[in-house]
């Protein structure tokens, strides 16, 4: 799966999260750049937790990350 999307709700709007698959060096785990609404927002990461959390410049609040996640896993398990 090199690129998917999913349609949430976040702050109470309906929006398109796109995940696109990147090899990023020295990660382990899949790393995907995100896009809220056709606008780049960032990289997310596998964690050792199994969470996924930000890397380099993202700029997701809380509220987008917990969605993110919540997302990720109904999709990813």
């Amino acid at each position: 799966m090199e690129r998917f999307k999913i349609k949430c709700e976040i702050l109470q709007k309906p929006v398109e999260l796109q995940f696109d698959i990147k090899k990023m060096p020295g990660e382990i785990g899949p790393c995907y750049m995100v896009t809220v609404d056709g606008l780049f927002r960032g990289y997310i990461k596998k964690e050792k937790t199994g969470m996924f959390g930000q890397l380099m410049n993202s700029d997701f609040d809380e509220e987008v990350m917990l969605v993110i996640n919540s997302e990720l896993k109904k999709l990813l398990n």
